[in-house]
């Protein structure tokens, strides 16, 4: 059965490598399938499809989307969607949010007496999604910081003192734009973050999968997913979350799903869980 590592990052958000490295890497660890998350763009797909034409590697469209549910952050794993117009709208959306929130976090840190601009952490982003690594990583060449652990615990964290918070969109909102897109919508490394009240929510909301294979999840993560997938019929995936950090380099082409020939990932004919009659798009390659 195809390996299919559906959750990695390159440089077009917070990863270290560019798509094309990355295609590089899941062909040596014999990846069958591989899906370019980035948060909140879909900017490095093409350029992994480019570099995975000569290769036997499908390359499925896919980003990680940051929502609010239940007023707090929660991430959605969009694929295969189509309708360039509605998902590109949304990236823009958020890359104005993401402006906004760095801006905000410098503000912070100035007042805490650190010198760091936003010019700085936009070269540091360059092409990419703009984010928190991006601040840390200005923060460490600075001296500020350690490393980015200590950067996120220390100032840029949820709970840290120069932390400031988006308003992102609902997580109901977002899924009904990767519908309208003619995409898939996947819970994002679940972990102890959900009980089963907010998973049934989600499906409700049309939730179609859950990622399973994370590799922040232990055995009874995975157990206690696939089981839920197993009951309500919703898909079960998983990814390694690469980023091309050192600890990443354990988890790519480790931490996986297998893909059954009639998955819908695959060929497209299984109907969504959910009272619609809409069916699964064929993702593999687009």
């Amino acid at each position: 059965m195809p390996r299919a590592d559906l959750h990695i990052h390159t440089i077009r958000s917070d990863g270290k490598l560019t798509p094309a490295q990355i295609v590089a890497q899941a062909v040596e660890r014999k990846l069958d399938v591989i899906a370019i998350t980035d948060h909140d763009t879909d900017s490095g797909v093409k350029e992994a499809r480019q570099a995975a034409r000569e290769e036997e590697l499908c390359v499925v469209r896919g980003a990680e989307v940051s929502t609010l549910f239940e007023d707090s952050e929660c991430h959605l794993l969009a694929y295969a969607f189509e309708d360039e117009s509605v998902m590109q709208q949304l990236f823009a959306d958020q890359k104005k949010r993401r402006i906004s929130r760095a801006r905000r976090i410098i503000e912070k840190l100035n007042r805490l007496g650190f010198d760091i601009s936003f010019d700085e952490v936009l070269g540091e982003a360059g092409r990419a999604s703009i984010g928190r690594p991006h601040i840390a990583r200005v923060m460490i060449s600075k001296g500020y910081a350690a490393n980015t652990q200590e950067a996120f615990f220390r100032y840029l964290g949820n709970q840290a003192s120069a932390y400031h918070k988006i308003d992102y969109p609902e997580i109901v909102d977002a899924i009904e734009m990767v519908h309208q897109s003619g995409g898939l919508a996947v819970l994002a490394h679940p972990g102890n973050h959900y009980n089963f009240l907010q998973l049934k929510q989600l499906k409700e909301y049309g939730m179609d999968g859950i990622e399973c294979y994370h590799p922040s999840h232990n055995s009874a993560h995975q157990r206690r997913y696939l089981e839920y997938c197993n009951t309500t019929g919703l898909m079960a995936t998983g990814g390694s979350d690469f980023h091309g950090s050192v600890a990443d380099y354990y988890h790519l082409g480790v931490v996986y799903c297998t893909l059954e020939p009639d998955s819908p990932l695959l060929n497209g004919q299984e109907a969504r869980q959910s009272e619609t009659t809409q069916t699964y798009p064929e993702i593999i390659c687009k």
